[in-house]
């Protein structure tokens, strides 16, 4: 099966039947009971990419949040690269790298400096993706708390190559993406 090249959609304009493919593929791609009942994971995205095959259905997508989070070096806005999802049998194509080449040359575009994300750096790497080993501070829904601490899986790639990825803490101020 072929697919189409990543399609950039605003998640205002995610309708029902759309709402249903996407918490379907998230269900399948995650083992997270929330993509039940909603399209998201922690909070509601307001860019999403999708890939469809030659019948229209969903075979990949991804979210990104426009985020502005603090740092000693002061306020950094990124681009928050959430839910990169791909169906079982699609996997293997590059899709992943399809997916957040099309966010990242958006992501430019709109002026982000960087792009974050929280993943397996042997899956992000390929896509100019390094690990970062600052303090993350944020909110866990689940707990009902704040907290600080390194994340073995937090990412970062450039996207404008002036800027400098700063030390110290990090302040996503609210939940993952």
């Amino acid at each position: 099966m072929k697919s189409s090249a990543p399609r950039y959609l605003p998640d205002e304009a995610v309708n029902a039947d759309l709402d249903q493919r996407l918490r379907s593929l998230l269900s399948a791609c995650f083992s997270d009971p929330c993509f039940i009942t909603r399209r998201y994971c922690h909070e509601m995205p307001a860019h999403r990419w999708i890939v469809e095959d030659e019948r229209g259905e969903l075979a990949a997508h991804t979210a990104a949040h426009d985020k502005l989070i603090g740092s000693q070096s002061g306020d950094i806005r990124v681009l928050g690269i959430a839910e990169v999802s791909v169906r079982e049998d699609f996997r293997g194509r590059g899709l992943v790298r399809e997916l957040v080449a099309a966010a990242h040359a958006w992501g430019r575009a709109e002026g982000f400096p960087y792009a974050m994300l929280f993943g397996r750096p042997e899956v992000y790497q390929s896509s100019g993706y390094s690990l970062i080993a600052n303090p993350i501070r944020r909110f866990d829904s689940g707990r009902g708390e704040w907290e600080t601490s390194p994340m073995d899986y937090a990412m970062v790639c450039p996207l404008d190559n002036a800027q400098h990825w700063p030390s110290g803490e990090i302040d996503i101020r609210g939940p993952l993406f």
